[in-house]
């Protein structure tokens, strides 16, 4: 059995002896790569391992060239960059890591919250570049005692409510699957954006949730909202963010762009207001979830391998 691994930076060392057990394996450490390069690394192979950072898409054109593949253990969370439907067709599994980055993802997300309100980041910059030092200039906010609503209480949501509760947050939750979280008040999207002072964004990006915020649901907003977008870019609508980051309806904004993609130094990010934190996609890289990751993905091909395949998407 030949398994096949392609993605930016692969940190094989944690895995690589299990699956060396488990059948022939080719390690590539590649960026976005195309269908034809895909196909020339994994033509043969029965089992690919894949990160977005590696393999820019895998829909229904690359799944045809891959006539032995039988298994896709996808190196993300998201699946949104994969044509599961279509695999499933042709009676491949596709299997994720949910969970394993979740920390580091909320963690991430606490990380935009502080520096926004406290302007850290801002000052910094512009003390560096503007030799900017009064303070008064940048006046920021405590968050104790404020009001947190998180859209998305999946692994990285309910992680970033349990962050919260040390800030004595009141928190308002949108889930979809209405099951009950601990110290969350579920609501619908409406009050949420009324009420709370601080909206963290931790759904993930599918047809319901992409552009769920945009400029009407920023006019329901407080007017000097926190908005953390820590999931996929096309949730928030960036055009109507920039404008209310501009009017000050929104305080500070912080942004998880495009894995390995870069920010041009004339986006809108950087160019119409101070108060934004972007990063191109890397909340969930720490030496902990890589571990976590690699490991999970292990544990998914020898879960297939004995037949019992486990973290299906």
């Amino acid at each position: 059995m030949k398994i096949c691994f392609i993605t930016s930076n692969p940190q094989i060392e944690y895995v690589k002896t299990d699956l060396e057990k488990l059948g022939e394996l080719s390690v590539h450490n590649k960026q976005k790569l195309s269908v034809d390069e895909v196909v020339a690394l994994a033509g043969d192979s029965e089992i690919l391992v894949a990160g977005s950072s590696g393999v820019e898409k895998i829909d229904k054109t690359l799944i045809d060239k891959l006539p032995k593949l039988k298994l896709i253990a996808l190196l993300t969370v998201g699946i949104d960059w994969v044509d599961v439907a279509y695999a499933r067709e042709k009676g491949i599994v596709v299997s994720n890591i949910k969970g394993a980055n979740s920390e580091s993802v909320a963690e991430q997300t606490w990380g935009m919250i502080l520096d926004l309100a406290k302007r850290i980041t801002e000052f910094d910059r512009d003390a560096r570049l503007k030799g900017a030092f009064r303070f008064n200039d940048y006046k920021g906010k405590e968050i104790f005692g404020k009001t947190l609503g998180i859209i998305g209480l999946g692994d990285i949501g309910k992680k970033v409510a349990r962050g919260a509760k040390g800030f004595d947050m009141r928190i308002l939750g949108l889930n979809k699957s209405k099951q009950l979280v601990e110290g969350v008040e579920l609501v619908n999207l409406p009050q949420l954006l009324k009420e709370s002072d601080v909206i963290a964004v931790c759904a993930p990006l599918t047809q319901e949730t992409n552009n769920i915020l945009s400029a009407k649901e920023i006019s329901q907003m407080k007017d000097g909202v926190i908005l953390v977008n820590t999931s996929r870019e096309e949730l928030v609508n960036k055009q109507d963010v920039i404008e209310a980051l501009k009017s000050g309806k929104i305080f500070g904004y912080g942004i998880e762009t495009a894995i390995m993609t870069p920010i041009d130094s004339d986006d809108p990010y950087f160019t119409a207001s101070s108060r934004v934190i972007a990063t191109p996609h890397n909340a969930f890289n720490t030496e902990d979830a890589d571990k976590k990751s690699y490991e999970l993905v292990a544990e998914n091909i020898k879960a297939w391998v004995e037949g019992k395949p486990q973290n299906v998407v």
